[in-house]
């Protein structure tokens, strides 16, 4: 399993690494999966739930992705544009 991420500040984006790249839209919501957004390198999953336990804002993109972070019970709300699954987490 690769992970595409990018962490800038306290700001970590991860998504699967087959969706980069590229858009999905479902009537009024978009879902715009960003090089320049979610790619600075490519990891495993456990890299991936190192670094959530590190970032206080996180976005999340794919199956694999989520299916890390609800392992770790970081997330269990999840939406969904076009069956692509994503979450935000803030941490206060």
């Amino acid at each position: 399993m690769r992970i595409c991420v990018k962490k800038n500040g306290d700001v970590l984006a991860a998504c699967d690494e087959g969706l980069v790249g590229k858009k999905f839209e479902e009537d009024e919501l978009v879902l715009d999966i960003r090089k320049s957004f979610y790619l600075d390198k490519i990891i495993d999953g456990r890299e991936l739930s190192r670094m959530l336990t590190e970032a206080d804002n996180i976005n999340l993109v794919g199956e694999q992705t989520i299916n890390i972070a609800k392992r770790d019970k970081l997330v269990n709300n999840v939406g969904r544009i076009k069956g692509i699954p994503y979450a935000i987490i803030f941490r206060l």
